[in-house]
């Protein structure tokens, strides 16, 4: 079962034997980044918008966009190990101009694994701009 509300906090679940662990049955670290940015792509596919629309209608205001990682900030407090059930939570702190911060947990039912923060920038056309009003709308940025 995949899904995820982010402005519910509702989380992204996956079993982690998708990538292979270390040896010790135990979640490398990298992973994370994996089952992380994954939480990202459906971050802005299940908030309930049409995803084509949206970004056609983004692609109007600024072509040739992306969304990239710009800085993380991350904390592991427990490990995962091979066939954990996991649940990837992300959730807005911020949006501003051409960035959004994010935040996410990794847990294992009611146990956080991992804590992150990440700063992610909208790029258009190699450099920075500001993110596009159907995009903000959607993040409910404008809203504050």
């Amino acid at each position: 079962m995949v899904f995820q509300r982010p402005n519910e906090i509702k989380a992204l679940e996956f079993c982690c034997d998708i990538v292979k662990p270390e040896f010790s049955g135990i979640v490398y670290h990298a992973n994370y980044l994996r089952f992380m940015e994954r939480g990202r792509t459906n971050h802005l596919r299940l908030m309930g918008a049409e995803q084509n629309a949206l970004f056609e209608e983004a692609q109007e205001e600024t072509g040739g966009f992306a969304f990239v990682v710009r800085s993380m900030t991350l904390d592991f407090l427990k490990p995962a190990r091979m066939d954990d059930m996991l649940d990837v939570v992300t959730w807005p702190i911020a949006v501003k101009g051409a960035s959004i911060m994010l935040a996410q947990e990794v847990k294992r039912g009611d146990d956080v694994l991992v804590k992150a923060q990440v700063r992610v920038a909208f790029v258009s056309q190699g450099r920075a701009q500001p993110i596009p009003k159907s995009i903000r709308a959607l993040m409910k940025a404008d809203l504050a």
